[in-house]
């Protein structure tokens, strides 16, 4: 009975996603309202800089559905965000995702990554309830070290799992890596 996982954590394999994907994946599948940063004159679809990493894994997730769970993937990669005070009015930042998908993942699996991460890099850090219509009420929180918000964990909702035509479970997190090493 071979499984993937070293000391109770799961390995983690890592994947890498274009900067460009659709409204549709960054709002209507994950539930979302936000303003979006789109490209002027583009030709295809995909005509949105991302502004998280969970969309991207999500679409992987969505598109792997053949292959066998658990799927363990993770992504360093660039987003994107509004930010009047940046020349270009758009502020990019390096982000650290993972995210866990299998029938019996949940809100301790996920958190069980952020404490080996947290304890490696010798940082004290606390999940404070938050809102999100990504995530299941009551499971969803703020990753918050010296008392700023870094990310956000928890279990995807079983509404944007539908909207992504997912039947397992999902349970993920985002880090803000630039504002994490500047605490370090």
């Amino acid at each position: 009975d071979f499984k993937l996982v070293y000391k109770n954590i799961p390995l983690l394999l890592e994947v890498k996603n274009y900067h460009l994907t659709t409204k549709e994946d960054l709002n209507k599948k994950m539930s979302l309202d936000q303003k979006l940063i789109p490209l002027q004159n583009a030709l295809g679809e995909h005509n949105h800089l991302r502004n998280s990493l969970i969309p991207s894994l999500m679409k992987n997730l969505k598109d792997n559905q053949h292959h066998e769970f658990p799927q363990n993937i993770f992504e360093i990669g660039r987003t994107f965000n509004h930010d009047k005070k940046e020349e270009t009015g758009i502020k990019e930042k390096k982000n650290l995702s993972v995210l866990l998908c299998h029938e019996k993942t949940d809100f301790t699996e996920i958190k069980q990554i952020i404490d080996v991460l947290m304890v490696s890099l010798g940082l004290e850090y606390c999940v404070k309830e938050s809102k999100d219509p990504s995530y299941i009420k009551g499971r969803v929180g703020d990753i918050v070290v010296k008392n700023k918000v870094i990310g956000t964990i928890g279990e995807i909702s079983p509404t944007v799992l539908e909207q992504w035509a997912l039947m397992v479970p999902v349970v993920t997190f985002e880090l803000n890596l630039e504002q994490l090493f500047k605490l370090i």
